[in-house]
Formats: structure tokens, sequence, C-alpha cells
């Protein structure tokens, strides 16, 4: 409990010409004892000032070094030394039924609020912020506030990053309880180990920009679901290899390519140097490309992920 954190945005908003100040809440934990912080982007995204308060009260202005706006985990750091830290676990060796907890600031006012639950699946693919991110599902409590928490097992050890919830209603009117969602810490530990030693992400890179295969056009055309290739950039490896716009990504290295998500979870399995063969769906058949994977391009805290 000690390691974990609560965390105030403030922000300026420009609404209809008139400039707003805004704060919300989030959480966070800490990773290093010398103050490297991991919450959520949505916590940390567009502030103006961030400050991180520890649980005996103490405030920290932080800065943010970086973040993967597509995974929605971000890295803070405070000017402190000495910091209680967590350890992270395994998320890849849970299953349902396991025993988990969630320690948060909800509602941005009841910091430090332990709720217990169980995993009830994994290997969700929801939707945040416009991006299908992979989930571990949960029946833990969690509310605003908690976003960017730790998700804990029954060894004390960081498995994931309490993220979202369905509240509300069903369309059929059916009251939605017990359904929380949190990032399993091994879809980004490598993304956050990247942000504390070199302030970017690192990592293996295409150099295609894709999205999702349309169903109802994948269906009349007879296309497979995959990741729909919509430009290819020169100088890097796709285009070297021949990958064209327009190629349906269908399988990266032995892994199978469904969506846009698959192709990102397929990519970090790999780094740069990497020879692999790709898979593209091209003129109602299934090509065979062998590649070199690129490095990853620097990009810094203030900008976008890169796409594939």
């Amino acid at each position: 409990m000690n390691a974990v954190v609560a965390i105030s945005n403030q922000a300026t908003t420009n609404i209809y010409g008139q400039i707003t100040e805004t704060a919300s809440s989030g959480s966070g934990f800490i990773i290093t004892e010398n103050g490297y912080v991991v919450t959520n982007y949505h916590v940390a995204e567009g502030a103006t000032k961030l400050t991180v308060i520890l649980h005996n009260g103490t405030e920290y202005d932080a800065k943010l070094v970086g973040y993967d706006s597509a995974n929605d985990v971000a890295v803070l750091k405070v000017d402190a030394t000495g910091l209680p830290f967590v350890k992270l676990g395994k998320s890849d060796d849970l299953i349902v039924g396991d025993q988990v907890v969630a320690i948060g600031n909800p509602l941005g006012e009841l910091t430090n609020s332990l709720t217990v639950g169980y995993v009830s699946a994994i290997e969700r693919s929801i939707k945040t912020g416009g991006a299908l991110i992979n989930m571990i599902q949960a029946d833990v409590a969690i509310n605003s506030g908690n976003s960017g928490g730790p998700l804990f097992n029954m060894k004390g050890e960081v498995v994931g990053i309490t993220t979202a919830k369905y509240s509300g209603t069903s369309g059929s009117g059916a009251t939605i309880e017990g359904i929380s969602f949190a990032i399993p810490v091994d879809d980004v530990a490598k993304k956050v180990n990247d942000l504390v030693n070199y302030g970017y992400i690192t990592g293996a890179y295409l150099g295609v920009s894709v999205s999702d295969t349309d169903p109802t056009y994948a269906e009349y055309f007879g296309i497979p679901a995959g990741a729909y290739v919509r430009e290819v950039t020169k100088g890097y490896c796709a285009y070297e290899a021949g990958i064209k716009a327009k190629d349906v990504i269908v399988e990266l290295g032995g892994y199978k390519i469904t969506s846009l998500n698959d192709l990102s979870q397929a990519l970090d399995k790999f780094n740069p140097g990497d020879t692999i063969i790709v898979v593209v769906y091209r003129g109602g058949g299934a090509i065979n490309i062998e590649l070199t994977l690129d490095e990853r391009p620097k990009m810094t805290n203030s900008d976008v992920t890169p796409a594939p």
C-alpha cells in the first residue's frame, strides 16, 4: 500500500474561446526507489501540472517521462529517493478464478482504498479511447480515480494496471455490476522499462500504417480478418520487402493476426534485426514475405505512438 500513489492532473482546456482550468484524479504505483511511477496515459494526458501524493500525504511535483497512448500506459518521475516500490509479477500466469486485489484513489478522495475480487476472464479485447487493448477482466470494484493503480496477485506482485469498468445498464436495461478491466503487466513491462531507461520506447518496427479489416467489407469481398495495410513508408523493412498498400497482414513471425491489436502484440515478441516471415493476403491468396525488422523510430513524450 505504501508504494501506491494518488495522482492529481491539472489541465487547461479551451471551450468556445474560454480558457478553463480543470482537475482530475487517478492512481499509480512506484516501481523504483528513486521515484519512477507507472499510471495510465489517460490519467496524465493533457496535464499542465502533475502531482503525486504518497500514502503518508507527502506531495511531489511529477514530470511526464513518456507514454504509449495505444496501450494507455505512462511513466512519471518525482524527485525523491528511498521510496517504497512494488514488485512486478507475471500476468501470463493468471488463470480464471485467481484472487486479485486493487488499491487506488477512487473518486479522487478515498485514497489507498483496497478492494478484492477474482479474475473473471483473460485476453479480453476492450476498446478504450478508441483503441482496442488486451485486458484482464475481474470483478474487483474500481471507480473513477482508480485508473492507473495496481492490480495485485496474492503474492503482493503487480499483475495489471486497473484501467476501466463497465457501468450503468445494458441495452436490455439490465444493471451492470462487477465488470472491471486491467492491462496485463506483461503487455507493457518492456515499454515501461524502455521509458525508464531511455525516455522513449524501443522495439521492432515494420513501417506500415494499418487498421482493422472492416468486417462488412471483408465478408463481401471474401477477405480474411487481419491488419489492413493503408500505407507503407519508404525506407523501412516492409517497403523494402515488398509489402504493399491494401495487403492484409494475417500472420507475423508465426503469430496469427486478426486485428491491429494482434499485430502490435506480435511485434512486441521480436527485436530489431530479427528476420521473420510475414504472411499477407493479396489478390485472392496468401503470400509469404521474409523481412528483417527495423528499430522503432525514437519518440519523445510529446509524440503519439508510431504505427507498427
